[in-house]
């Protein structure tokens, strides 16, 4: 498993929005969901899914390249790909990705496609997530983008994951 150019996986989301008549609506939505989608990965795989860090900013986790690529469409309905010159990010997530990962993708866009920019931010801002603590509890509100931890990230996620009681 290899990590990707996070703006790949964004494009990914963009063309599931395209696909399933479910676009993206806004800059929030895109980039909350590659965060999440990172998170779940290193929770489940402890794997890598995107190789740019992520950063702690006042409304929530962001992922800068993600944010710069597409900053232009701010609220509006987000309809194109882009590419920030790199080879890979020309190339769809399909010509770079195994099975497991477009199936992963798949997982988490089906859950989340539905909910809001809004609400997949409070979903990140809730009391225990790495956001909260990297900016509330160790009180990084002055620095701005710092980096949220990746082992903050992974254990926050893999403590998400459901165990199945002995009854099930």
């Amino acid at each position: 498993m290899k990590d990707f150019p996070a703006v790949v996986v964004a494009n990914y989301f963009v063309d599931k929005g395209k696909d399933d008549k479910k676009k993206i609506e806004g800059l929030l939505k895109l980039v909350k969901l590659v965060y999440i989608a990172h998170g779940w990965h290193l929770g489940l795989t402890k794997n890598q899914l995107i190789r740019e860090d992520v950063e702690a900013w006042k409304y929530g986790p962001v992922v800068r390249s993600v944010y710069d690529a597409f900053k232009e469409c701010g609220k509006r309905t987000i309809t194109k790909t882009v590419t920030t010159g790199m080879i890979e990010e020309m190339r769809g997530i399909g010509d770079l990705a195994d099975d497991n990962t477009i199936q992963f993708l798949e997982k988490i866009w089906k859950f989340y496609r539905e909910f809001s920019g809004v609400q997949l931010s409070q979903l990140t801002h809730k009391k225990g997530t790495p956001w909260y603590r990297t900016w509330h509890d160790d009180e990084k509100q002055s620095d701005f983008g710092v980096v949220i931890p990746e082992e903050t990230i992974k254990d926050y996620y893999a403590g998400r994951i459901r165990k199945p009681s002995k009854s099930e």
